[in-house]
């Protein structure tokens, strides 16, 4: 290093820097994007129609309850709505990979509930999407569940 002047000190810095810039860039580009939906632009433009769901749902006056044991959910729809013909669509979202995501539909028997058992929940965290209907209203709950 003793004859090594600062010219050359200099340009193995900047060497380095783009090097590690390089590296940055690749790691970069091989990170997964499952976080992003393929139909953004399609589901934000039905937006106004998710919020009067959510509004419609929180007004009833019992919640729709599910329970988490192993693989299987058990999901406890209101009282009110044993009457009305009540239909659920259920999106199990998971983060960390896209093909973890499915989706199921359900009816709830006539005591209101529903008994989800699948073979595609592996071990980890989902977003429960439940997107429901009893009658010709809609409603819509989320939450998030553990798979152990």
């Amino acid at each position: 290093m003793k004859n090594l002047n600062w010219g050359w000190r200099i340009v193995i810095l900047y060497g380095g820097f783009v090097l590690m810039m390089l590296f940055l860039v690749w790691k970069a580009s091989t990170v997964k994007d499952d976080l992003v939906s393929p139909d953004y632009y399609a589901k934000e433009l039905k937006f106004q129609e998710q919020v009067d769901k959510q509004k419609r749902t929180h007004a009833l006056k019992e919640q729709l309850n599910w329970n988490v044991e192993g693989k299987k959910i058990a999901i406890q729809f209101p009282n009110d709505m044993l009457s009305k013909n009540v239909k659920a669509e259920i999106l199990f979202y998971n983060a960390s990979s896209a093909k973890r995501d499915f989706t199921l539909s359900c009816s709830p028997d006539s005591t209101g509930l529903c008994q989800v058992n699948s073979d595609k929940l592996q071990h980890g965290v989902y977003e429960m999407k439940i997107d429901w209907s009893a009658g010709c209203v809609s409603y819509y709950n989320e939450g998030t569940i553990n798979i152990q």
